[in-house]
């Protein structure tokens, strides 16, 4: 994750918000689309709401605690992306009918509360819970790699800058550590 932050974190300073999502979003093929709408899901909130229902089958005090860290990481999110942050425009938003911006057929797409991205924090935040929940220290790199797919995903499907996912990932890391 640390790799990510400093790689990322360069780039974004090197390169505007625009130069970062065409860089991601003009990349794309047919199985890309397929691959990258299917693991979108893995950040929706349903998603870390089902592995937590799962979980209080065998272990009501970690889904406790995931019901915590999903709430909160959301919470402020949410927060942030309908106050402070409720003018940024999401890829479409900013560009609308550009034929450089690659769409997938199948994905709603808007155009307001694009600063942070809500999927990513909530991927993040759950990659952490399960990595610490379960002491996962040899695979915790599989669930990084997940959540930062989500990630990528995000601006792939059209829907973040990568300033968005960037963010949306610190959110979640240290919603979920605190």
């Amino acid at each position: 994750y640390f790799t990510f932050l400093v790689i990322a974190g360069l780039a974004l300073v090197i390169f505007s918000k625009e130069e970062t999502f065409f860089f991601v979003n003009s990349r794309f093929s047919s199985m890309a689309d397929f691959f990258f709408r299917g693991i979108t899901g893995l950040g929706d909130g349903l998603f870390f709401a089902l592995i937590t229902l799962v979980l209080a089958i065998y272990r009501y005090r970690l889904a406790l605690m995931g019901l915590v860290i999903f709430l909160s990481s959301s919470l402020v999110a949410q927060v942030l992306k309908n106050t402070l942050f409720s003018g940024f425009k999401r890829p479409y938003g900013v560009f609308g009918d550009d034929s450089r911006v690659h769409l997938v057929e199948g994905v709603a797409i808007y155009v307001k509360n694009s600063f942070p991205s809500g999927h990513t924090t909530t991927a993040f935040a759950l990659a952490v819970f399960l990595v610490l929940a379960f002491g996962l220290k040899r695979s915790g790199w599989l669930l990084a790699l997940a959540a930062m797919l989500v990630g990528y995903s995000r601006v792939y499907l059209a829907q973040h800058f990568p300033v968005d996912v960037y963010y949306g990932s610190l959110i979640g890391v240290i919603t979920c550590l605190v």
